[in-house]
């Protein structure tokens, strides 16, 4: 697997990843601000895309903070995939957006035994092209050209990702 696979399946893991509500803090976690983030692509929202804040400093705080977008482009970033708002400090903004070739193998499983068998082979063994449709620079910490600061008090920010684009990735 290419890390940016990994880091794909990393962002999207931490993204739905979800928790019970109100669960209690973990220790050490620091007091969290309110945060969101709002993502165009050439000035359109843009939905389905994952956003990851990575303090600046270079090192993890230990502390995942990740968002989805929404239909209008708006990701509420969340800790520990649990709790709403970030860490107050200095963070690149990585954004990272993308879609999966279609199957050729129907979604509905058969329902007969030995087809559900076939079925089920052929679907495990389809290979699927996987497409960024943001530019792989927002999605690196070293390279995007985003960031915030967190800090007391509602934080809000509006970046964009340039001109759509359809690559696959290898």
């Amino acid at each position: 697997m290419t890390f940016g696979k990994f880091l794909v399946l990393l962002t999207v893991t931490f993204c739905f990843c979800s928790g019970c509500a109100g669960q209690k803090k973990p220790d050490g976690m620091p007091d969290l601000f309110p945060c969101q983030i709002t993502i165009t692509q050439n000035g359109t929202p843009l939905e389905g895309a994952a956003v990851i804040i990575f303090p600046k400093t270079g090192g993890s705080n230990g502390w995942n903070t990740t968002g989805l977008t929404n239909a209008n482009g708006v990701a509420e970033l969340m800790t520990h995939n649990d709790f709403k708002g970030a860490p107050a400090g200095e963070y690149v903004v990585m954004v990272t957006k993308t879609e999966l070739s279609p199957s050729a193998v129907p979604d509905k499983a058969p329902t007969d035994p030995v087809e559900y068998e076939k079925w089920d082979m052929v679907k495990r063994s389809e290979t699927r092209t996987t497409y960024r449709l943001v530019k792989a620079e927002f999605g690196v910490a070293n390279l995007t050209p985003h960031s915030i600061t967190v800090s007391q008090g509602k934080n809000e920010a509006t970046f964009d990702v340039g001109e759509p684009i359809k690559e696959e990735m290898k």
